[in-house]
């Protein structure tokens, strides 16, 4: 079995679809689905179910996907060594990230990357806080952009630090907030509110818990721009992280809050020292943009 049948059956495991599998990589769907028959042939094992709704993992396909994706990442390490020695930079990563940082901070890291190493290819994940860990853990990405508040230390999971984000109360533009510097958090109290979904972001519901602040959850959402649409509406206030909001400020009214609460972003991975030479160079041009000395990554 060679690589390029290990990526196709990763593919076809993510999507569920042979079809979308084909269009994506380049293939005929029937050459998607005889290398998948092949596989399990030589395998002697069923990896999927077919039905009328596409093919989904069996219980021991779940389980190769998870050796398969440690031998691709192996292989990519691999691949990145050899062109290393001959003088050659290149490699792919795959970049986990939540919607408010891959909007408003990675655009300019990724474009002052891209000139200095042009033949590295990104592809961005977006998810929630949980998708995002467990992609780090399941190897779908090679490291995540996230909040250090949402780790969870079981996980054994390294944290680059590089900035602070504050916490910010959000509310229409006919709220009143006239000669205001701040927004007590008690004040939300009885407010109509929209929340982020817990399974995307629960730290502001810990904040909000953490005060015994008991607003009116009206909506909630994984989406912080849905967010920010529903308060402009006037459907109720919220806080999200000033990031979130960096480009739709003049959609919204917002004050700090008080007392404040902030959030650390950062990149979080495996193990450092384990990152393939592309995931390296990309988390050490991050540190230099942001002025963090090397000696922190070991």
């Amino acid at each position: 079995m060679d690589i390029n049948t290990y990526k196709i059956f990763v593919t076809v495991a993510e999507t569920n679809n042979i079809s979308y599998t084909a269009e994506l990589l380049g293939y005929t769907q029937s050459g998607v689905s005889h290398s998948m028959k092949r596989l399990e042939k030589e395998l002697g094992l069923q990896l999927f179910i077919r039905d009328r709704y596409g093919v989904h993992l069996t219980p021991i396909g779940r389980d190769f996907l998870q050796k398969v994706r440690a031998l691709m990442s192996e292989n990519e390490k691999l691949e990145q060594f050899i062109y290393n020695i001959k003088g050659l930079e290149v490699g792919s990563l795959n970049i986990g990230t939540l919607s408010s940082i891959s909007v408003n901070l990675l655009p300019d890291i990724i474009n002052k990357f891209n000139l200095e190493h042009p033949n590295i290819t990104i592809n961005l994940k977006e998810g929630g806080i949980s998708e995002l860990y467990n992609w780090v853990l399941e190897s779908k990405v090679d490291f995540a952009f996230s909040s250090l508040d949402n780790i969870d230390t079981n996980r054994n999971l390294e944290f680059l630090p590089i900035l602070e984000d504050k916490y910010v109360a959000i509310f229409p533009k006919s709220y009143n907030i006239e000669n205001t510097n701040s927004f007590t958090i008690l004040d939300f109290n009885g407010e109509d509110f929209i929340l982020p979904d817990l399974s995307y972001d629960n730290s502001i519901f810990e904040i909000l818990k953490k005060e015994n602040i008991k607003p009116i959850f009206r909506f909630s959402s994984q989406n912080d721009y849905s967010i920010i649409s529903m308060v402009e509406n006037g459907l109720g206030v919220g806080i999200l992280p000033e990031l979130a909001i960096e480009r739709e400020k003049n959609r919204l009214q917002y004050l700090p809050l008080e007392p404040n609460y902030f959030r650390t972003i950062g990149i979080s991975m495996k193990k450092f020292k384990d990152l393939s030479p592309a995931a390296k160079t990309f988390i050490y041009f991050v540190a230099n943009y942001f002025d963090i000395p090397h000696d922190t990554l070991k």
